[in-house]
């Protein structure tokens, strides 16, 4: 029996060619032809300014570090999202204040939000889950008129645009990831997109180990010093160099994931009209990227049954994110699971399904078959 694997990493065909022109060069340490490349490619798409990373994670522990002032300072982020996006903040000493999903579509409930801001909430740090959209255009007024920053986890949103504004911008700071799971990668990698400029010349200071490295190369100071808390944060360029031969096959990666996602949502939109499971809608005025396929089951149980129906037929899907305020670090926060309702039952009826570019559609479409079958036969 053939086994569809739930991700296969991307590959455009150039990656060799441009790791050869590396090892030409013989710059391998990072910031060099290719990470410049990656960098104005992305901003160029993105329009904002962007420091490429070694991860997401790295851009988000930049993020805490830009933002961190003073012991009291909180962030607000939603419990169900990948532990880093919590632990970047709790490493950096901000107090995490975790708020409800919104289990239409898993990302953060804005009036719960607003609810747990208070004088000390320094930003909320709101999750793109799955290539969708948060509410971002209300976090971003709730943000300012309470005059606080906005960060976006947009580590699965690159590339997708509301209203002809890309994910990852309409916050001050944005991280993206690259990840061999995302839809583009350099097996691992990332970047910060810096949309407040004022953050600009910090952020390159915390990138560059806490030094002023880039303003002794390019001779605007004589002196090279240590003048920020910073750390190791950027990739190779045999990474970078991986990385932009993907960014130049954007277009054709965003076309094939496109017809996997259309299949999905064609072969189960009926199962949603009978109310025997759920997905999201994307709004009319948001471009995808199409990183993810997930349903929501009417119960933890019909999820589980149908997954490991699945892994049965050797289809491996699996179940979204363990919420983090109810995970021993969460619990050793104080937090407890009756704290978020509804993220700690709505996170168990989450399933991903397989989704990658080497995908059939005669997958798919058996995917979409086998799913029909185990809820038609009460397998659960």
């Amino acid at each position: 029996m053939k086994t569809i694997k739930f991700n296969e990493p991307f590959i455009s065909g150039n990656e060799i060619q441009y790791i050869r022109d590396v090892f030409d060069i013989k710059q391998f340490s990072g910031n060099g032809k290719y990470t410049q490349r990656c960098q104005g490619f992305i901003g160029a798409r993105l329009n904002t300014d962007v420091l490429l990373t070694d991860s997401c994670t790295s851009a988000l522990e930049m993020s805490a570090l830009l933002l961190k002032e003073d012991i009291y300072q909180e962030i607000i982020l939603p419990s169900y999202t990948f532990s880093s996006t919590a632990a970047a903040f709790a490493r950096a000493g901000f107090r995490l204040v975790f708020a409800e999903i919104n289990p239409d579509d898993m990302m953060l409930d804005i009036d719960d939000v607003n609810k747990k801001i208070t004088a000390n909430t320094c930003a909320i740090v709101v999750v793109h889950y799955g290539g969708y959209c948060a509410d971002i255009r209300r976090l971003q007024e709730l943000c300012d008129k309470k005059q606080i920053y906005l960060v976006e986890d947009g580590a699965q949103a690159f590339d997708c645009f509301l209203e002809g504004k890309a994910l990852g911008t309409f916050g001050q700071l944005g991280c993206i990831s690259f990840h061999e799971t995302k839809n583009i990668h350099a097996g691992l990698s990332g970047a910060l997109l810096i949309n407040d400029h004022k953050f600009f010349e910090r952020a390159m200071h915390i990138w560059e180990r806490g030094t002023n490295r880039q303003e002794v190369l390019k001779g605007l100071v004589d002196k090279y010093s240590w003048v920020e808390i910073g750390g190791s944060f950027y990739p190779s360029e045999l990474q970078a160099a991986f990385l932009y031969a993907q960014l130049e096959a954007l277009d054709r990666n965003y076309q094939e994931r496109k017809a996997v996602f259309d299949v999905y949502r064609d072969g189960l939109i009926e199962l949603r009209e009978h109310g025997q499971l759920g997905f999201p809608e994307f709004p009319s005025d948001f471009k995808p990227n199409y990183h993810a396929f997930f349903i929501i089951f009417n119960s933890e149980q019909e999820c589980d049954a149908v997954r490991e129906f699945l892994k049965e037929q050797q289809v491996m899907a699996y179940i979204g994110y363990v919420p983090l305020h109810s995970s021993r670090v969460g619990k050793k926060m104080g937090y407890h699971e009756n704290d978020l309702p509804l993220t700690e039952e709505y996170s168990k009826r989450v399933l991903r399904l397989p989704f990658h570019n080497n995908l059939a559609i005669q997958d798919v479409e058996y995917i979409c078959k086998l799913i029909k079958t185990c809820l038609k036969e009460k397998c659960i």
